[in-house]
């Protein structure tokens, strides 16, 4: 079955959370994290999961950031419950356009 791919931007919840775990013998790196985007009065919280060399961009995120996502979703189920997860091909922190005044307040 094929994925559809898709792109969003939303807001970083909270700090990414680093971890690994081991598959076939190979230490996999994983940054789980959370965005929320905001349709008029409601929300849509997506969690999304990045994997090995993709996890480095993850660590320079913070709270708020706004990130651009690009991948897709994947579904499983676990003790009869749906959990859905958005699988992380590509992704980056949208920077404000008004940084100049960033180092100055250091």
């Amino acid at each position: 079955m094929k994925q559809e791919m898709i792109n969003i931007n939303a807001n970083l919840v909270d700090e990414p959370v680093l971890s690994s775990f081991e598959k076939d013998g190979e230490e996999i790196a994983v940054a789980n994290f959370t965005l929320v985007k905001k349709y008029g009065k409601g929300k849509e919280y997506i969690n999304c999961a990045a994997y090995g060399e993709k996890v480095e961009t993850a660590k320079g995120f913070e709270k708020g950031d706004l990130i651009h996502i690009f991948g897709y979703f994947k579904e499983r189920e676990k003790d009869g419950k749906t959990y859905k997860n958005f699988v992380v091909k590509s992704y980056n922190k949208i920077e404000n356009k008004n940084t100049d005044n960033e180092n100055e307040e250091e």
